[in-house]
């Protein structure tokens, strides 16, 4: 019964941490929040770079194949996207660069993202 117990608990914990994430938005630019909030997002979205490269390289026809030169840009955008971030974590406080502006552009990965908009 105590396991029970403390699986729901821990169950309980998760599921309204999941909704309290639902509920965050984006900060305002230039502050320092906004600053830590893109700093965590690039660590943990890093992947959608490698992802973004192959979709850049789908079309081409190459030897070698082209998605070996997308793995690999992709690879090098995702570690400096995400030691980017880390760095805007540690000094989220400090207003450098100027008005906390970002370090990297696009700012957030999924702003470079193909739009699924058809016109």
């Amino acid at each position: 019964m105590k396991n029970f117990t403390k699986v729901l608990l821990a169950l309980t914990v998760y599921f309204s941490g999941i909704v309290f994430l639902q509920g965050a938005e984006i900060e305002s630019p230039g502050t320092p929040l906004r600053k830590l909030q893109r700093g965590f997002l690039n660590v943990a979205l890093w992947p959608i770079e490698i992802s973004n490269e192959l979709s850049k390289e789908k079309k081409k026809d190459t030897f070698p194949p082209s998605w070996v030169a997308g793995v690999g840009r992709g690879s090098i955008f995702a570690v400096g996207r995400a030691l980017v971030g880390v760095y805007e974590i540690a000094t989220f406080p400090i207003p450098y660069p100027a008005d906390y502006e970002p370090v990297v552009q696009p700012e957030f990965t999924w702003q470079h993202l193909p739009s699924s908009d058809k016109k």
